[in-house]
């Protein structure tokens, strides 16, 4: 426990002297009113009053595939100014950029022009040293040349920050922001390699796989969007980091609705996939009408999330065991969605599908413990199959067995019985002369007073291994025993083996 409090308080410890580090006040440019003109002259700033130059804000400013002049205002306070520096201007667009600060050129991220083939692609997130000299309090000017010809998706924003500070590197300023969702990395990355190998193993493949493949997307998701503050990448860069973060919300909300399709719909492969196809048209149609990829990421996945919680009710309705705790589980997802709009996708995002994915992983043990022990009690009948099967023409002498029905009580000698078969609160018991009558009782109680040459095969059969003819496989691998009286009984699939190599033994 003393571990544990003085690692929390190192990270608390850390998380303070960063903050404190990074936080040094900074002033932004006046986002209100730039004005912006097109570029004549590379080499001579214009004086911002000709009629091709406009006033906009500064988040509609758009260099993607133009050649732009542009001017803003910054005005520095005292506090901006305390400290002995150095100071940076800080640029984070799309873009390549040249930057001059009441008049003074301060330089370069990449080298900005009017054509792909000149243009020298520059830092998503930069800084430009400013020398204090170059700024006083109050009014100062700061006059950008930005072009954006590189790249393959056009952005709706991509002006992000101009902005006047310390000079730090804005990426490390970022990682603040990032830190906490980096905590939930291991779990997706333990989460994609264990599930991946219990699905290789076979050991309820579909949902282990569907776990896995959620915990990818979410890794790589999370990869993507810190990529920001680990890697200063130039601009093209961050279409791709953009449509990677898009592709894995996708996944990760499509694998959700999958897995509870799997766990609380009981409906085929085909229609569960043609419910997944109809949600992923949905999610497409989202992307291509909403605008910005923050938009289109959280819509979509917004879509993922109801159709989790329009199920959950229905199954819910239904009274499906587990389905409320899938439905909670979907609400609160979506109420952090809705409590976080902006700060979601970047990092609440991770948390939620963290915590999400450690409920979906103990629902998923659970479900593989039940599979071991279905499988070794398989296990066991199969032995007790063998042994039947091996023994049956050398059985002992009959037993009588008592079997109830309405009040009648019969004796039936277990050798005149070819087969029984649970029908609710009754046993379904066939005779070898073609009858059938129905008693009073389970197969589970009746199974521990039946001689050792029956065995249950599956969970409504018991069959009297004397009257075996042949055993049988389906394509599925589901088999089938036929009786001498020409009766088929079905075989549950782990035991197949065993059953064949038995009937393929010569009796004793």
């Amino acid at each position: 426990m003393k571990t544990i409090c003085a690692l929390l308080a190192a990270i608390a410890t850390s998380l303070l002297l960063s903050i404190a580090a990074y936080g040094q006040p900074g002033a932004h440019v006046d986002t209100a009113n730039v004005r912006v003109c097109p570029v004549d002259d590379p080499a001579r700033i214009p004086d911002f009053s000709g009629p091709h130059c406009e006033t906009t804000p500064l988040w509609s400013v758009d260099p993607q595939g133009r050649h732009l002049w542009v001017q803003a205002q910054l005005v520095l306070r005292p506090e901006n100014l305390d400290g002995p520096g150095p100071f940076g201007l800080q640029v984070l667009a799309k873009a390549s950029s040249e930057a001059w600060i009441n008049g003074t050129y301060l330089g370069a991220n990449g080298r900005p022009a009017g054509t792909r083939d000149a243009e020298i692609p520059g830092r998503m997130d930069s800084v430009i040293y400013v020398p204090r000299a170059l700024v006083q309090e109050g009014e100062n000017t700061v006059v950008l040349r930005l072009s954006a010809q590189h790249g393959f998706i056009r952005l709706a924003a991509p002006m992000h920050r101009v902005a006047f500070g310390p000079y730090r590197d804005p990426s490390r300023r970022m990682i603040l922001a990032y830190w906490p969702s980096l905590i939930t990395f291991g779990a997706f990355a333990v989460g994609c390699l264990f599930f991946g190998v219990t699905a290789l193993r076979g050991e309820d493949r579909e949902g282990s796989a569907i776990l896995s493949a959620a915990s990818l997307f979410a890794a790589i998701q999370l990869l993507a969007e810190v990529s920001r503050s680990l890697y200063p990448y130039p601009y093209p860069v961050h279409e791709i980091r953009l449509v990677a973060i898009l592709v894995c919300a996708f996944g990760f909300g499509l694998c959700l609705n999958a897995y509870v399709l799997l766990r609380l719909s009981r409906l085929a492969v085909r229609a569960r996939m043609l419910r997944l196809t109809g949600l992923a048209a949905i999610m497409v149609l989202i992307v291509v009408v909403v605008p910005g990829f923050d938009g289109k990421t959280g819509y979509a996945l917004l879509a993922a999330v109801a159709a989790g919680i329009i199920g959950s009710i229905i199954w819910s309705i239904g009274k499906r065991p587990g389905a409320p705790a899938y439905l909670a589980l979907f609400c609160a997802f979506a109420a952090l969605m809705i409590a976080f709009p902006t700060d979601f996708i970047d990092t609440y995002f991770y948390l939620a599908a963290g915590g999400m994915l450690i409920f979906l992983f103990y629902r998923q043990a659970l479900t593989l413990v039940g599979e071991r022990q279905r499988r070794q009690a398989e296990e066991r009948r199969a032995r007790q199959l063998e042994t039947a099967l091996a023994e049956a023409r050398q059985r002992t002498a009959p037993v009588q067995l008592q079997l109830v029905s309405a009040g009648r009580v019969d004796y039936v000698p277990t050798d005149r019985i070819v087969q029984l078969k649970g029908a609710g609160d009754y046993v379904e018991v066939h005779h070898d002369d073609g009858r059938t009558a129905l008693y009073n009782g389970s197969l589970a109680g009746l199974e521990t007073e039946l001689p050792e040459t029956f065995l249950r095969v599956h969970r409504s059969h018991i069959v009297n291994t004397a009257f075996v003819n042949a055993l049988e496989r389906d394509a599925s691998g589901v088999g089938r025993l036929l009786l001498t009286q020409g009766s088929e009984v079905p075989v549950s699939r782990r035991i197949m083996p065993k059953v064949r190599s038995a009937l393929a033994s010569p009796a004793d």
